[in-house]
């Protein structure tokens, strides 16, 4: 009989832990994740208006180019003509012809 192997196993980190503790939450009780996960969620309308929940501010404005900081990082948004129609608290909706966008963390 071969020596015996012990298999250890890693404590999950506590932040990632309660992440999926949410996660799972939010799927039982069938809840929107960015409610739970404090995360944010993108709906763009034809490439002309961009809805973004959830967001912690504005890092840069411009014509051209507009950056909103998230909780997961930061959502450069690219285009022409662009500015912001309306910001609430929890929302800012970007108005004009958007080309790209890119997360960056």
């Amino acid at each position: 009989m071969a020596g015996k192997r012990k298999i250890r196993k890693s404590k999950p980190d506590s932040q990632n832990g309660k992440s999926n503790m949410r996660s799972r939450i939010s799927e039982v009780l069938e809840l929107p994740k960015e409610v739970l996960l404090n995360v944010s969620k993108l709906s763009m309308i034809d490439g002309g208006n961009l809805i973004i929940e959830n967001y912690k501010g504005i890092v840069e404005y411009d014509n051209d180019l507009i950056r909103v900081n998230t909780s997961k990082g930061i959502i450069k948004i690219s285009g022409h003509n662009l500015t912001v129609r309306e910001i609430t608290s929890e929302n800012i909706l970007i108005d004009g012809q958007i080309y790209s966008l890119e997360f960056l963390r």
